[in-house]
C-alpha cells in the first residue's frame, strides 16, 4: 500500500515544492523514481513468468511487474492529492504521464509564487508609526510563507531583510 499522507500534507495546488519532495523522497526509497520520470519503461507483453522478482528499481521488470510498480505509483500520487481531477492531473494515463502535468501545471507557478514571496519580503518596510514587535512578526510570518513554497533563505540573509526594512535615518 502507498504512503498516505495527512490531509494537510496531501498536494492542494499551492504546496508544490514540500509535497513533490516528500514524492521524490518516498519514490526514492521504494525505488519508484523511474516510474515518476518514465525511464522504466513498459516492456512488451511476455507469455513466460520470471523465474524471480526483480528489484523495485530494475529498468528491466516483466511486463506483470511493471503493471504493479506503474499502478502503486500512480495512486501513490493521487492519494496523496486533494482533488486531482480537480487540479487538472491526468488520472487515466502511466504515472510518468501523471507526473508530467503535475509538474507543468505546478513546478512553474510554485516558482513564481515563491519569487513573489520573497519579493514581498525583501519590500517590507517599518515606519515611525508602526509596532517594531509586530513589524518583526509581520517579517518572520512572511519570511515562513517564503520558505514554505521553497525560499531558501539563510538567517544571515534573514537580518539583511530585517536591517533593510528599518528606516535610515
Amino acid at each position: 500500500m502507498p504512503s498516505m499522507f495527512t490531509d494537510t500534507d496531501k498536494f492542494d495546488g499551492v504546496n508544490w515544492p514540500t509535497w513533490s519532495n516528500n514524492i521524490l523522497s518516498i519514490a526514492a526509497l521504494k525505488g519508484a523514481t523511474g516510474y515518476l520520470d518514465g525511464t522504466i519503461i513498459k516492456p512488451p507483453k511476455s507469455t513466460s513468468t520470471p523465474s524471480s522478482e526483480m528489484s523495485w528499481n530494475s529498468p528491466n521488470p516483466s511486463d506483470n511487474e511493471w503493471e504493479i510498480r506503474n499502478a502503486w505509483t500512480k495512486i501513490f500520487l493521487t492519494f496523496n492529492t486533494k482533488n486531482p481531477i480537480g487540479l487538472g492531473i491526468n488520472v487515466n494515463g502511466i504515472a510518468a504521464d501523471a507526473w508530467k502535468t503535475y509538474k507543468s501545471g505546478y513546478e512553474i507557478a510554485s516558482d513564481m509564487a515563491r519569487q513573489n514571496a520573497e519579493q514581498e519580503l525583501w519590500n517590507l518596510t517599518f515606519s515611525d508609526e508602526d509596532d517594531f514587535q509586530n513589524h518583526v512578526t509581520i517579517i518572520q510570518t512572511k519570511l515562513s510563507q517564503a520558505q514554505a513554497l521553497g525560499a531558501d533563505i539563510l538567517d544571515k540573509n534573514f537580518k539583511t531583510i530585517l536591517l533593510n526594512s528599518l528606516p535610515s535615518s
